[in-house]
């Protein structure tokens, strides 16, 4: 049985939009693990630490026959083999990328290494408007709420997300150094 996995992926430094597709196409790449859907990739402000630049987040579904703390162990070491360092780093500053495990299904996972639903996946527009183009029925297991709730709530608490999050349409990916794959749906 392969379990249902969403995942976020951000990055800040270098080639933003090739650091996710190379995570993509790196975690798709390993056993046990296939890459499913791909939201639409957005370009946010920096949260908390805000003196780095923009960040290009995307959201992605996973299939996986491993265990929670084993397919931590695989992002992990797909962010090291592409350069992130997590020793003597300023916590939340810049990287040239992050993935973390949103949702793993209904499950909630509590342990040192790992905490699953996402502990403040509902409190970042660049995780929710993602979530809502790939699942937007799928329910937050801790709050009880679809990610359309949740982003509704963020909107009624911080205003329209078109002023937080910018969606990149293909030309602008293009001017970005471009696509290597079929992974965004055809503009409109």
């Amino acid at each position: 049985m392969r379990d249902l996995v969403h995942i976020g992926l951000g990055s800040n430094l270098g080639d933003r939009v090739g650091a996710i597709l190379e995570a993509l196409e790196r975690l798709d790449a390993r056993e046990g693990i296939s890459v499913g859907r791909i939201s639409t990739l957005i370009e946010s402000e920096p949260m908390d630490l805000i003196d780095q630049p923009c960040f290009v987040n995307a959201a992605a579904e996973l299939r996986t026959r491993h265990a929670p703390e084993v397919l931590l162990e695989h992002m992990l070491s797909v962010e090291g083999a592409m350069g992130r360092e997590r020793s003597g780093c300023v916590p939340r500053g810049p990287r040239v990328i992050d993935l973390d495990v949103l949702l793993w299904g209904d499950l909630v996972v509590d342990v040192p290494s790992l905490t699953v639903p996402h502990p403040r996946m509902h409190e970042r527009a660049f995780v929710l408007v993602p979530m809502v183009e790939i699942a937007e029925s799928t329910v937050h297991p801790r709050l009880r709420q679809t990610m359309s709730d949740l982003l509704a709530e963020d909107v009624a608490r911080h205003g329209p997300v078109e002023h937080r999050c910018r969606m990149l349409s293909r030309s602008s990916l293009q001017e970005d150094g471009g696509l290597r794959g079929p992974l965004m749906e055809e503009d409109s």
